[in-house]
């Protein structure tokens, strides 16, 4: 009782700060990041505190990344130049930093007390806090940070430095992980050691794919690097089944404390919360629907739909087609939305979206699509807050389909009972296929993407508890429009260069990701795929974001903060991209 109390505690005092709308991401944290409550010292508390600081963490950089990789809106400015600032990234710069710094403050009374468990765990998950600062925002503070008055202006280590350091204390955690007679902690996430010790290795894995074109900045030659790669494939002893997924679970509490999942509270309560991007619900619903195209049937196939879409998204407008103009604004397309670079990647005749999800070809707004917003669309905001789509029961434990609106305190759906996805076994097949389409890895691409849309579909489509009920008929449907998706994917990939099936492996690692924006955001710069992103509504959009921007209370108090310059590129980010 004592641990759940502690955990209960811990959960009030980080959602009081962290679950907020999934539009404001500038919040400060005028705190310092090293002044953790001095309870973590205890090994309980600051296990059970790192745990539940994870999923504030990658909902913080969700905030940002969702935004520019189109899975939400980004609706904080009409151009790259004036959507963030300095300031909007102070939560999750400031998370990330206490919960490193309560993961070293508990190394000591874990040693003593021997809670290797709690200690390795911990040291697994700072490890993939320390290498996610890296990948959004390039050079951090490492090795002078967290140091007190030792180091009151810490400097920035380079990117691959603090990757190098990531593989060390990766290595550190495993060894602890290993001891015998440790004591068991309150594992939020998995059940034993072993479950930690896979994590581990494939986070290795995924670092070493993401780097894989900087293999001398992580002092290996490409040979070497592969065969690191290649040596944790063989070892069998990572990531690869749902029943392994690294997600953190949410629970259904509204108040003291609200355990739901973020974008739950945000769009499920009165409001209508954030938009979802036109961009990701086209490219989940419009962009294969090759029944749809103005050139009538290009394939047996009609109808194409895929099974995760109702999952996804919730419709509390079935029919945007009828929306008024001052509902639903925007009916003079942009003349640039007509270039083709930005039509479907299947389909060619079909245009990106504009407005809603479904605009093809010549037809404007028609009756089924998804209410969201454009890239970049900052206008004001109509009353439509019943109206736009909202996420679904995945990954937010919110509603299935389409039943009107779910503006009612917080009453539909599954509750907010979701996850937060972090590192999905699907991640890591569409990983293995990557490397094998770049890296020479033995294996078979194709089958590593069809394995990762399998899992990426049976993981969307359960029941949570009981809702929703599935009936016979609608598992039924269900089944064979997983078949016809899987069997399209299949015969569209036979017929692609190596070029474009890299690309493909891509749009459907980006189609998996929903719920988080981290890994699109490392794809996006590592390919340049999806490369038919939506726009912004403006013709110039300005810079894209190759990095994030470094924390306003980083640059405003530490005088060693590099220029904080959006184009300046991680440093595995090495393929030259023009991105928009």
């Amino acid at each position: 009782m004592k641990i759940k109390s502690q955990i209960i505690k811990i959960f009030f005092f980080t959602t009081a700060f962290f679950f907020v709308g999934c539009e404001t991401v500038d919040l400060n944290q005028t705190d310092n990041p090293s002044g953790v409550d001095s309870s973590m010292s205890d090994p309980v508390y600051a296990f059970n505190y790192v745990q539940l600081q994870l999923a504030d963490f990658v909902d913080s950089a969700n905030s940002f990344t969702q935004r520019v990789t189109r899975q939400m809106a980004m609706t904080g400015g009409n151009t790259y130049d004036n959507s963030f600032e300095p300031a909007s990234f102070n939560n999750n710069w400031n998370t990330g930093y206490r919960l490193m710094n309560a993961v070293n403050l508990m190394e000591d009374k874990s040693i003593e007390n021997k809670q290797y468990y709690a200690l390795g765990a911990a040291k697994v998950i700072k490890a993939y806090v320390m290498v996610t600062m890296v990948d959004m925002y390039g050079d951090i503070p490492y090795s002078q940070a967290l140091k007190g008055a030792e180091f009151l202006n810490p400097k920035f280590d380079k990117g691959e430095d603090v990757y190098n350091a990531a593989f060390t204390v990766l290595d550190e955690a495993v060894e602890l992980l290993q001891r015998a007679n440790s004591v068991n902690p309150q594992d939020l996430y998995y059940s034993s050691q072993a479950d930690w010790i896979r994590l581990a290795n494939t986070l290795r894995l995924k670092m070493y794919i993401t780097a894989r074109q900087a293999s001398s900045e992580l002092g290996l030659t490409d040979a070497q690097l592969k065969q690191k790669v290649e040596d944790i494939i063989n070892g069998a002893n990572y990531i690869d089944e749902t029943s392994e997924d690294f997600a953190f679970k949410y629970g259904t509490s509204r108040f003291t404390p609200n355990s739901r999942h973020p974008m739950y509270n945000d769009q499920y309560e009165l409001g209508g919360g954030a938009y979802i991007s036109n961009y990701f619900m086209w490219a989940m619903s419009t962009e294969k629907n090759i029944a749809m195209g103005p050139n009538g049937v290009v394939d047996s196939q009609t109808n194409l739909v895929d099974p995760r879409t109702n999952f996804y998204f919730y419709k509390q407008d079935e029919n945007p087609g009828a929306a008024d103009t001052f509902t639903l604004p925007g009916r003079s397309r942009p003349s640039h939305y007509d270039d083709a670079k930005y039509n479907s990647f299947y389909v060619e005749t079909i245009r990106t979206p504009y407005s809603t999800s479904n605009w093809v070809g010549q037809t404007a707004i028609t009756s089924n699509g998804f209410w969201g917003r454009d890239h970049g669309d900052n206008s004001g905001i109509p009353p439509d807050s019943e109206n736009r789509t909202v996420g679904g029961l995945y990954p937010c434990g919110g509603a299935y389909g389409t039943a009107g609106s779910v503006q009612t305190g917080g009453d539909k759906g599954a509750l907010g009972q979701g996850i937060m996805p972090i590192l999905m076994s699907s991640y890591v097949h569409f990983l293995k296929a990557e490397a094998i389409l770049t890296m020479g890895i033995s294996g078979d691409a194709k089958s590593e993407m069809i394995t990762a849309i399998t899992q990426s579909i049976d993981r969307t489509i359960q029941p949570i508890g009981t809702y929703p009920v599935i009936s016979s008929s609608l598992a039924n449907t269900i089944s064979i429009e997983k078949t016809n998706y899987l069997d399209f994917i299949s015969d569209f990939y036979d017929g692609l260069s190596s070029t474009k099936k890299l690309e493909m492996v891509v749009k459907e690692y980006y189609l998996a990701s929903w719920g988080n924006g981290i890994e699109p955001y490392n794809n996006y710069r590592r390919t340049g795929y999806p490369s038919n992103m939506q726009p912004t509504l403006e013709v110039s959009s300005g810079a894209y974001y190759y990095r994030a921007l470094y924390s306003g209370e980083s640059v405003n108090n530490n005088p060693n903060a590099p220029v904080n310059i959006r184009t300046t590129k991680v440093f595995w980010d090495k393929a030259g991209l023009d991105l928009q």
